[in-house]
């Protein structure tokens, strides 16, 4: 757990910041799965695993089952780019959370 809210605050502006990187590059599938990795690890770290902030984050932007636009299988898919469900919307939503959460912290 990050108890240092110093700490807590600086690894979630780090990630907020990546995001431009992402977008810049595409954004790249295996990329952005690696960013959103980092940011359920790090939001779970902070907060807990069954934190508010975690959850709202996974609703905004979390990868979930088959949907519609979203090529492969339950976990197991390679995104699309654009689409409500597409890495470009999952990183504004996503964005939008972190920023909320960083507000608040």
């Amino acid at each position: 757990m990050v108890t240092d809210s110093v700490r807590a605050r600086t690894l979630l502006e780090s990630q907020i910041e990546r995001i431009a990187r992402l977008r810049g590059t595409g954004p790249n599938p295996f990329e952005y799965g690696l960013w959103d990795a980092r940011t359920v690890e790090l939001l779970s770290a902070i907060f807990g695993p069954e934190s508010p902030q975690l959850t709202a984050y996974y609703e905004a932007a979390g990868i979930r089952g088959r949907l519609p636009g979203v090529r492969g299988q339950a976990e197991d898919m390679t995104l699309n780019i654009f689409g409500q469900w597409g890495i470009r919307a999952r990183l504004d939503r996503g964005e939008v959370v972190l920023k909320q959460i960083l507000g608040a912290l």
